[in-house]
């Protein structure tokens, strides 16, 4: 829950400083975006892990009115709906994703000169799985490993039979991202409201990360 509250923090403090900045007189150069919503894991990811909260937000450079890059940071919270062994006292823990990409977006702001447009946004680059388990937990003898134990840090031996756990496990790889979104002009000039869904695929260790955050929030530029 801290870390959920600490990301929403950083975020609107995003969304209260940035029109300081875009009083500046290039601020059409610059695009910046901030939002949240659900968090949708794919197969082999969702047959581990449930739907859960995501917050993202972004800054970066319009090359001409349809054209820009932008880098994003997005946080994903994922709930475990798999228990780790089939026992009386069972652990319990939480996932949590971050990623930091850097990605194209072609966009449309007014179709027919309404307020309504829509873009297509995709790329790539880092994300990195945190898993907590709430404790340490001894496994029963002779359990045979399967690719849930290593994600949730489970160490294997020889012959495949889980051998210790540890309480925190974190995993890097690299990823890409892909997507549409729909806004709608605001009466404030630059700012807009977006609907986004984005597929994110990422090569993690043992089992890929593989979802769709929905998410919805507001567009500078």
């Amino acid at each position: 829950m801290s870390k959920t509250v600490s990301a929403l923090i950083w975020l609107l403090g995003c969304v209260l400083l940035f029109p300081l900045y875009a009083e500046d007189s290039e601020h059409e150069l610059f695009n910046f975006n901030v939002g949240g919503g659900l968090t949708v894991p794919l197969n082999p990811t969702g047959r581990y892990l449930g739907v859960n909260g995501s917050a993202s937000s972004g800054v970066g450079v319009n090359f001409n009115r349809h054209n820009s890059i932008e880098g994003d940071f997005m946080w994903n919270g994922l709930s475990p709906t798999h228990d780790l062994v089939q026992a009386i006292d069972r652990p319990t823990g939480s996932v949590n994703l971050f990623s930091a990409t850097a990605n194209y977006r072609f966009h449309i702001d007014s179709l027919d000169g309404s307020p309504f447009g829509f873009y297509i946004i995709g790329g790539g680059g880092w994300y990195y799985r945190l898993t907590d388990i709430n404790r340490n937990y001894v496994v029963p003898p002779l359990t045979v490993c399967q690719p849930i134990y290593n994600w949730w840090g489970f160490a294997c031996g020889d012959g495949g039979v889980v051998q210790t756990t540890i309480a925190s496990h974190g995993s890097s790889a690299g990823g890409l991202d892909a997507g549409v979104g729909f806004t709608v002009k605001l009466p404030s000039p630059g700012w807009k409201f977006f609907v986004e869904s984005r597929y994110n695929y990422a090569w993690s260790n043992f089992i890929p990360t593989a979802l769709v955050p929905v998410t919805i929030g507001f567009r500078y530029n």
